[in-house]
């Protein structure tokens, strides 16, 4: 006798357990049923005959994940409160990108606003437009001008059209290295603003400009540089040496001295 009571107490919990989970585990669907010739009206119900509100107020809360896209957001999850998020974050960028909006795809996609009811958990999804621009400008070394290029942050540019011309050489490419000018650029990618120097190559064909002066760039090294300077400065200091000499006699031609090294550290 005991235990068929055991046995049936145990088959009511079952029961009810059973019939606990199953009204938890219900989801609410519910759809337009009105419609007449004046307007439409959007009345929800479900097929258990829940209305809208009352399948709202039963929706769980849902964790919506914020994905910056490449920006940063300070908030990355948020919980619904009876399937809506009262206020959405906002993301931040690098000023070269301005914030389109939170949609439901990386691109593409739904705009989502305050509005938006969630069903699940969801990964909604920052887009961004490219705003910032970049510049290239073109050091021809004494060849003809080419207009600097600007063009969008990450964009990319053939420079087999941007040629300069210069009498008696050949233009032999563009490159980033003033000096040493090895390792020719061929296409130049605007990941920010730059500089290409143009190379030369003297033509055997042509003659050559018959001049003193050269509007060629000639780069130095350190020591060059401060070896040439010191010879400036040895001269000057001498020109300086005779004039005073020369003004207030040979005995009362005080020494001069320019400390250039001193002064700039060399």
């Amino acid at each position: 006798m005991k235990k068929k009571v055991l046995l049936m107490t145990l088959a009511l919990a079952l029961m009810i357990q059973s019939s606990v989970m199953a009204e938890a585990t219900h989801k609410h669907i519910w759809e337009d049923d009105i419609k007449n010739s004046n307007e439409t009206i959007n009345r929800y119900t479900c097929e258990c005959g829940a209305t809208k509100e009352e399948v709202i107020a039963d929706i769980r809360d849902y964790v919506i994940t914020f994905d910056a896209n490449g920006g940063y957001v300070g908030e990355p999850e948020k919980e619904t409160y009876k399937g809506k998020i009262k206020r959405l974050p906002i993301p931040e960028h690098t000023s070269d990108y301005q914030w389109d909006g939170w949609f439901t795809e990386p691109e593409g996609g739904e705009l989502v606003d305050n509005r938006w009811i969630y069903e699940e958990d969801t990964t909604l999804y920052a887009q961004w437009t490219l705003k910032a621009t970049r510049t290239l400008t073109f050091a021809c070394d004494g060849g003809s001008y080419i207009r600097p290029i600007t063009r969008k942050l990450g964009e990319t540019v053939d420079l087999a059209g941007y040629v300069p011309e210069k009498q008696g050489y050949i233009f032999k490419g563009w490159y980033e290295d003033p000096r040493t000018k090895e390792n020719e650029v061929t296409e130049y990618t605007f990941n920010g603003n730059g500089v290409l120097y143009a190379k030369w190559e003297a033509d055997p064909t042509k003659e050559q400009p018959d001049t003193l002066m050269t509007t060629d760039t000639i780069y130095l090294t350190d020591e060059q540089y401060y070896e040439r300077i010191s010879r400036i400065q040895a001269i000057i200091e001498e020109l300086i040496e005779r004039y005073l000499n020369n003004k207030n006699g040979a005995s009362k031609g005080a020494p001069f001295s320019m400390s250039w090294r001193s002064s700039y550290g060399k």
